[in-house]
């Protein structure tokens, strides 16, 4: 089904998914709606809340670590302000700083993976 002096519903990919999102918006009652836009509306949103869950998991766990090596970094000042450790023996020092950037880099490398292939998967167009 069209919209009123809209393009024709192609049902194809994203924008076959804001096409019916739009339709819903716009008043078009479940009835209006085809069991494959039905379905696809609704695999439309459990990808979108799988990537906010991913996104928000990745913020958590990185702020986490920040927070971490923070206490890490004020314990570390508190030692040495109390001269019982000297500079070199920190527990904060350039590798770890180092280590963080690179694992941080991996885990975004990795959500990002995650999300390409299972969220926004291309769409199957019958051997086209």
């Amino acid at each position: 089904m069209t919209e009123p002096g809209g393009p024709p519903d192609s049902g194809i990919g994203a924008e076959g998914d804001l096409r019916r999102e739009r339709k819903i918006r716009l008043g078009y009652s479940d009835d209006d709606l085809s069991i494959a836009e039905r379905i696809a509306l609704a695999d439309a949103h459990v990808r979108r809340r799988i990537a906010y869950s991913i996104m928000g998991l990745f913020a958590a766990v990185n702020l986490a670590t920040l927070v971490f090596v923070y206490l890490l970094f004020c314990a570390d000042q508190a030692d040495l302000a109390q001269k019982l450790i000297g500079p070199g023996d920190r527990i904060v020092n350039a590798s770890v700083v180092m280590t963080l950037l690179g694992a941080t880099t991996v885990q975004l490398g990795s959500a990002m993976l995650i999300m390409a292939r299972f969220v926004f998967r291309p769409v199957d167009r019958g051997g086209v």
